[in-house]
């Protein structure tokens, strides 16, 4: 059965609960790194100090939106080079265990784009030698601008580039993942989008949706689904006044996790 790891970045909330509870119930071992002790980890997950990764006297955040999620990328690039682990965000749901099998799981979001919400690279990837460059601080122009708009950066930043905190949303993420896939010839060992992707953010109020979908709706081929947690949260404070349906996908899971006594 595979390792899985990940990190994360303040308190634990309903949505990291279930999808600990998901892994935990098929059977995987996880490690949640932290740069803070982490409070409520439950019984079946280690809790491991994120410095043994990646030493950090600040976690790097993102100028736009303030998210840690540009620290979390540097952070699973950091896994993939000195741990066999299998990076999961903790906005992931497993339907079934993650028995596969090689060096490589990355899956398709859409036609052109691979998401890293579940990930695991060789360390011997030229992608992954790329994309172990990205640090705090650095600046430059994001791997997927190309063409007249890179050009156009080139010339209004003289040369220097953007600092990577003011980079757009997601470009140090699937967007560099993907680019950097395609340039290495490394994008045809996508698994389809069907395996972790099968419902895209802009749908992710079915999640959360009261009666829809259930385990049923998804096929052999599914693994696993990802939230989009970010979204979902909006959807909730929008609709629902921040509350998680109980009879929703989301809600069915949360319920698990306290009945297994995860939260």
């Amino acid at each position: 059965m595979r390792d899985l790891a990940t990190l994360w970045v303040g308190r634990l909330g309903p949505i990291e609960y279930a999808s600990i509870a998901s892994f935990l119930r098929h059977g995987h071992r996880l490690t949640v790194y932290s740069y803070a002790l982490l409070a409520g980890l439950p019984q079946g997950v280690e809790g491991r100090d994120a410095n043994e990764i990646l030493s950090c006297g600040q976690v790097a955040c993102s100028r736009r939106e303030g998210s840690p999620s540009l620290h979390s990328n540097f952070f699973r690039y950091a896994l993939m080079d000195r741990t066999d682990s299998v990076w999961v965000d903790l906005d992931i749901i497993a339907l079934r265990p993650f028995d596969f099998t090689g060096d490589r799981i990355y899956a398709h979001e859409s036609a052109e784009r691979v998401n890293c919400a579940v990930l695991r690279m060789p360390h011997s990837s030229p992608a992954l030698a790329d994309l172990k460059c990205f640090r705090p601080g650095m600046r430059g122009i994001a791997p997927h601008i190309t063409g007249l708009r890179r050009l156009k950066y080139q010339i209004g930043t003289l040369g220097r580039g953007v600092p990577i905190e003011a980079w757009p949303w997601g470009s140090t993420g699937p967007r560099a993942l993907s680019a950097y896939l395609r340039r290495h010839d490394e994008i045809k060992y996508a698994l389809p989008i069907e395996t972790f992707y099968p419902i895209l953010p802009t749908d992710c109020e079915r999640f959360v949706a009261p009666g829809a979908p259930s385990d049923a709706d998804f096929g052999p081929a599914t693994y696993g689904v990802h939230l989009s947690a970010s979204n979902v949260q909006k959807v909730l404070a929008r609709r629902y006044c921040g509350e998680i349906p109980a009879h929703s996908f989301l809600g069915a899971r949360v319920a698990r996790a306290r009945a297994a006594g995860i939260m």
